[in-house]
């Protein structure tokens, strides 16, 4: 009838044995204990990364509302907290470096502002921006 033969499989043709398998998961555990470091570095460089972000766009958000103002009373200096999404509360503060004259024909004129943000647990300075304002009248 059917004269081909059925093989049959050999005894060490039959599969993975159980230490070729424990050898393959020892090799994967040291390979993550390997890259373990590189993976706390990375979550720890995000963080950080994440709150120079903030800190720049508070920066840069402050700039804007100091170049928003018309008159030279209206750049005042400025303090607040704010917290980050992380949790941790910076410290913005907006400083004028000149006083407005008294005098009207002394107008129009530049006036220093430095914006700075702090991170209030530790004192970093982790942003700083300075510019001159122009203004046109008192």
């Amino acid at each position: 009838m059917n004269d081909r033969r059925r093989e049959i499989p050999r005894a060490t043709e039959a599969g993975f044995g159980l230490i070729e398998i424990a050898v393959s998961m020892f090799l994967l555990g040291l390979l993550a204990v390997a890259l373990l470091p590189f993976l706390v570095q990375g979550v720890t460089q995000s963080a950080a990364n994440g709150m120079l972000a903030t800190a720049t766009q508070l920066v840069n958000k402050e700039m804007e509302n100091a170049r928003a103002q018309t008159t030279c009373t209206g750049l005042t200096a400025a303090t607040f907290s704010v917290a980050d999404p992380r949790g941790v509360t910076l410290r913005v503060a907006r400083t004028v470096d000149g006083a407005c004259p008294t005098p009207a024909s002394s107008y129009p004129i530049t006036v220093p502002i430095a914006v700075t943000v702090v991170r209030a647990d530790t004192g970093a300075m982790l942003s700083s921006a300075k510019t001159l304002i122009f203004v046109a009248v008192k």
